[in-house]
């Protein structure tokens, strides 16, 4: 039975896929960040309203990143998966994580970047800062 009424049912072999493609996407995007001088904090952290992929301090911000990966563009591009209700509640997650660790008062940000990987082409990042 699917735990999620809303959502249909998903074969075993595509969660198994789609959770390959998804932690190859927030690898490539948190060797990114670092590049750009950002310091990981977290990574899939869990809270009991969700999760963020990625948790980063960039300079004097606290960054909740959220990642989406696909291989082709067929269902739109990555980052149209990011609604402003699912923006809204990754910016509530980031204060529970502040919370959590003591950040109040921190300036909190959300970002997010979106990765298309295709066979035998180099993935395609974009990154957008401030989207909630």
């Amino acid at each position: 039975m699917n735990p999620h009424p809303a959502e249909p049912s998903v074969p075993a072999t595509d969660r198994t896929h789609n959770h390959r493609i998804g932690a190859r996407g927030e690898t490539i995007a948190r060797e990114h960040l670092e590049r750009r001088g950002c310091t990981i904090l977290a990574q899939n952290w869990r809270h009991r309203d969700g999760e963020l992929d990625l948790i980063v301090r960039d300079g004097e911000t606290v960054v909740a990143v959220e990642v989406k990966t696909r291989t082709g563009l067929g269902y739109g591009h990555p980052l149209e998966a990011i609604t402003p209700r699912k923006a809204h509640r990754i910016r509530r997650l980031l204060g529970a994580w502040a919370r959590a660790h003591t950040a109040r008062g921190t300036r909190l940000r959300v970002d997010a970047i979106g990765i298309v990987l295709r066979d035998g082409e180099r993935p395609r990042l974009d990154h957008l800062q401030g989207v909630a």
